[in-house]
């Protein structure tokens, strides 16, 4: 179906980001392409998908792509996006502000699909996907998971022969990971294949027939997905935690004052039904705590994050910073006690160099003296970008994006931050570096508001976690006993798998 030759792809004067990469995607094959961030999967699917170099072209491009024997540069565009799908790392990048159906539909009436067939086709995806619940949303007001899932059913539209995936997984939780994989081996048949690249490999470990891991743009030779799944070495050699790892617990810390509480909170914003998408959310963080907050896609963890930032208004309830009523304060108030970290960092970023983005982390825009600068690059040399400071913040990778903020919250000193589902948890030099800031924030007195749908990750790393179930703080305790609660139960997620594996020891 897919083959690619000696491939070379490379921008400016640096290195190639892709080396040599010959690879080849059988009919009914399912292959799971696995490196750390910055590795050049999401490049390396760009070529596959034909982005590179039909739509981008990079200053350095050699080797032959054949799609069904004929050259991917040269077949007609509707053939080429007729017969292969892809989702993007940043899902936002295929979106737009339309219905949940405008979206699916789109694709297939750019093909001029009569609207019987369309409606049809929105009706079988809506089913499959289990995307009933958001028929009639606009799809910017959705969750990060329920976005990518609406992103994958539109690509899935028009029954792409071959689906290229680049981290699907991304703000899933663990039910939809489940059933996304469920769903995706069973569209592969004798006539076509699947394509995905990862960090996290658990999620696809039982529907992948190959593997290939890359490292530095250099394709490794395919390996059999139930081989290489209980070994350590070559993850560990392409800077990927193990699927099948021992526990990693962070050291915890004594607790200390309360520095921020949320009492009885009560959201403007509706769901569909009308009722509030938060009714009586309460909860507490104290200085030295990490805590998680888990939840099901949808469940309310972005708006009540919003909440607290003063990003979604509340009727009723109270939210206290530090001891004080915070109810009143304004965004940029609140933003000085605590720092919020997102998915895609490109939501927040905004200054034209990597040092005036931390220098505006630590003076709020005001003037920067000398210590300031100081301060700030010796936060960017901790988290590995003093060779950045000029660089402007959006020509840098995912994983760097995530790195400078880390800088950021660092050199603010906030007495909290607020960690939405942080990728760079997923490969070796990421985890240490997220580490290094926990452990920074707790050290000080701190603390962190872990929002993750990695069971693994809130396990090693959260005190103390938070359910969050139909708008409401379900369950309220240690991290263990999380895991033993009805509420967890109620969720039908397994438990983590660092755990799971230890149990079977």
């Amino acid at each position: 179906m897919l083959d690619l030759k000696n491939v070379n792809v490379g921008f400016g004067d640096a290195p190639l980001v892709v080396a040599e990469a010959s690879m080849s995607l059988a009919a009914g094959e399912r292959l799971l392409i696995c490196g750390s961030a910055g590795s050049a999967k999401t490049t390396l699917l760009n070529v596959v998908a034909g982005i590179i170099p039909r739509l981008v072209t990079p200053g350095r491009f050699s080797g032959e792509i054949l799609l069904d024997g004929q050259d991917l540069r040269s077949v007609s565009k509707d053939f080429l996006y007729t017969t292969i799908g892809s989702v993007t790392q940043n899902v936002e990048d295929q979106l737009w502000d339309l219905s949940v159906e405008d979206l699916i539909a789109f694709p297939l009436e750019n093909r001029g699909t009569p609207k019987a067939e369309i409606r049809a086709r929105i009706e079988e995806l809506l089913n499959e996907l289990h995307l009933n619940a958001l028929r009639g949303r606009r799809v910017l007001t959705l969750s990060g998971g329920e976005r990518r899932m609406v992103a994958i059913a539109a690509a899935r539209a028009a029954s792409p022969r071959i689906m290229v995936l680049d981290e699907p997984t991304t703000g899933l939780d663990p039910s939809a990971r489940a059933r996304l994989a469920a769903i995706l081996a069973a569209t592969v048949n004798e006539t076509t294949g699947l394509l995905i690249a990862e960090q996290d490999p658990t999620a696809f470990e039982t529907i992948a027939s190959s593997v290939r891991l890359l490292v530095a743009g250099r394709l490794s030779e395919p390996y059999e997905a139930g081989s290489i799944m209980g070994q350590q070495k070559p993850w560990i050699d392409a800077g990927i935690l193990p699927p099948r790892r021992t526990k990693n617990r962070l050291e915890s810390h004594a607790t200390g004052g309360e520095l921020l509480s949320v009492s009885g909170i009560e959201t403007r914003l509706k769901r569909p039904d009308g009722s509030p998408v938060l009714r009586n959310a309460s909860l507490h963080i104290k200085g030295g705590e990490v805590v998680g907050l888990i939840g099901r896609n949808g469940a309310g963890k972005t708006t009540l994050f919003q909440a607290i930032l003063g990003l979604a208004k509340i009727a009723t309830g109270t939210i206290t910073i530090g001891g004080a009523n915070a109810n009143e304060w304004t965004v940029a108030r609140r933003a000085r006690s605590i720092a919020y970290l997102p998915q895609n960092m490109r939501r927040i970023l905004f200054n034209m160099t990597v040092l005036e983005e931390v220098l505006f982390a630590i003076t709020a825009g005001g003037k920067a003296d000398d210590a300031a600068t100081v301060k700030a690059r010796a936060a960017l040399e901790k988290y590995g970008l003093s060779d950045l400071t000029d660089a402007n913040p959006f020509a840098l990778s995912a994983r760097q994006q995530s790195l400078l903020g880390l800088a950021c919250a660092d050199a603010a000193q906030a007495s909290i931050a607020i960690l939405d589902e942080p990728l760079l948890a997923r490969d070796i030099h990421g985890r240490n570096m997220l580490d290094l800031f926990i452990n920074t924030m707790i050290s000080r007195g701190h603390a962190i508001m872990l929002i993750s749908h990695d069971l693994d990750l809130v396990e090693e790393v959260a005190s103390r976690t938070l359910i969050l179930d139909d708008g409401q703080i379900v369950f309220n305790g240690s991290t263990g006993d999380g895991w033993a609660s009805t509420a967890f139960q109620r969720l039908g997620w397994p438990i983590p798998s660092v755990l799971a594996r230890g149990a079977a020891a």
